[in-house]
């Protein structure tokens, strides 16, 4: 969507070069810039308010919807479609497997809308395929497009099985709705997002991230959050305050991104382990709090591993990496808090995850056991093979996968965002309580899981890959 306005395009504009001008939306008055303004929302508000930066040397204004420094291209400009595409095409020839497209919702711009997900941006990265499915068929596209549940999955294109446009996509769904299940320690929106979530194509996939190098947003749908039971304005004030830190009960250690005064809305930096308590627990020297935080890292990345599609690792989420303050110190980097979780790799912690006992070791060779039964499941191939269970215990998230060709090769997982130890009973899951008879293992630790009767036991922020044996 967008250049550095270092970038040789943006200096060859400034210089005065009017081919490269067109580049980019540069206008000499701010009649325009006033008539985009007066439907597009701010995306930082807080540090880069507005759609639009004065640029001195040219003495135009440049349409900049995320960053001053970020100069919007200009795809009504057929050059710019064609400089993009050969530079798609550059990585190719380089041996790139799969590329990026960044913001992609934002392509196209018109007056009178939000200049997002427009019509014309879709056929844009259409042509894009088109042209790269004839020259380097073995090239996938990454769609980056952070909007929406009805909105996202038109990325991957309308074809029922095809995909027309990226054939992956990133499920900030998903990871929303995990962070939510995370502070309400119940998994009723994450049960009703997950209802809503659109089915992906058949040959597309989603990448499922708990972290990534981005904030969290809250893009839940309202009408979700009220079949959950909550108020949409009031929840999301409480997830805020939540992984901040400011409730009374929580033990995140986030840090808010693009407040908007205006509407209370935020977002929210950190990295994982700082938001789900173990920074706090480390602090403070507390055993129990730190074992909680680990048991709820390796919960939310069993969600990741099973849930279906690709799994995303963000870096240092496997050794526990805590926030990093130092780039409040930084001039370039004080006014975002993104930093706060983009830390330069600490070796040292690094090889403690080779140190038996310690918090490094522990976080570290749980993740390794999940992706390795992970690939020798084959119920957990990737197609659009899971059910959502839905059952009494508002604090259990289940789902089933299945294997397509084999329909007696299945898991059942059950996932427990509780503080406390929750039960299922299995005879709400017919297929599954007429199975029960001792012959259920999880497959993670190759055990049996806890029962009474009937009912299985889930310990405390705890996840079962359940199979037959």
């Amino acid at each position: 969507n967008h250049t550095s306005d270092q970038h040789e395009w943006a200096q060859k504009a400034r210089d005065g070069y009017s081919p490269y001008r067109d580049y980019f939306y540069t206008f000499e008055n701010r009649h325009v810039p006033d008539m985009f303004e007066q439907s597009m929302p701010e995306v930082f508000p807080e540090t880069a308010p507005g759609n639009f930066t004065w640029n001195k040397e040219m003495q135009r204004w440049v349409m900049t919807v995320f960053n001053e420094y970020q100069w919007d291209l200009n795809y009504s400009n057929p050059t710019v479609f064609i400089e993009m595409l050969d530079i798609i095409l550059f990585w190719a020839n380089q041996g790139a497997d799969i590329v990026r497209l960044d913001a992609v919702a934002f392509l196209w711009k018109k007056i009178g809308s939000t200049c997002q997900n427009e019509r014309e941006a879709h056929l844009i990265l259409q042509l894009m395929k088109d042209c790269c499915q004839v020259t380097a068929p073995g090239v996938l596209f990454i769609a980056e497009a952070i909007v929406a549940p009805v909105e996202v999955t038109k990325y991957f294109g309308e074809d029922a099985v095809i995909a027309k446009e990226c054939e992956i996509a990133y499920n900030a769904t998903f990871m929303a709705l995990l962070w939510d299940a995370v502070a309400t320690k119940n998994a009723r929106l994450l049960n009703q997002g997950i209802k809503s979530l659109p089915v992906k194509l058949e040959r597309a996939t989603w990448l499922n991230y708990i972290r990534c190098h981005d904030d969290i947003g809250l893009g839940f749908d309202d009408k979700d959050i009220e079949l959950a039971g909550y108020e949409p304005r009031e929840h999301r004030r409480f997830l805020i305050d939540y992984f901040t830190g400011q409730y009374a009960d929580s033990h995140a250690r986030g840090v808010p991104f693009g407040q908007n005064d205006k509407t209370g809305d935020a977002r929210i930096s950190g990295s994982l382990a700082s938001l789900v308590g173990l920074q706090y627990a480390i602090d403070i020297g507390d055993e129990q709090a730190i074992d909680d935080a680990i048991r709820i890292i390796v919960l939310l990345h069993s969600m990741i591993l099973s849930f279906g599609g690709l799994p995303l690792l963000y870096y240092g989420d496997e050794i526990g990496t805590t926030n990093d303050e130092s780039y409040r110190d930084d001039p370039v980097k004080m006014d975002d808090s993104r930093w706060v979780h983009r830390p330069f790799i600490d070796w040292k912690k690094a090889e403690q995850r080779n140190v038996p006992g310690t918090v490094e070791y522990l976080i570290f060779s749980q993740l390794k056991t999940l992706i390795a039964v992970h690939k020798e499941l084959d119920a957990f191939a990737d197609f659009n093979n899971r059910d959502l269970v839905e059952v009494d215990n508002p604090h259990l998230f289940v789902f089933e996968r299945y294997h397509l060709q084999k329909p007696a090769d299945r898991v059942l997982v059950i996932a427990n965002f509780d503080k406390q130890s929750q039960r299922l009973d299995l005879d709400q899951l017919p297929r599954w309580s007429q199975s029960y008879q001792g012959h259920l293992v999880d497959a993670i630790t190759g055990q049996s899981p806890e029962k009474f009767g009937n009912t299985v036991v889930i310990p405390r922020f705890g996840c079962y890959w359940l199979t037959e044996v």
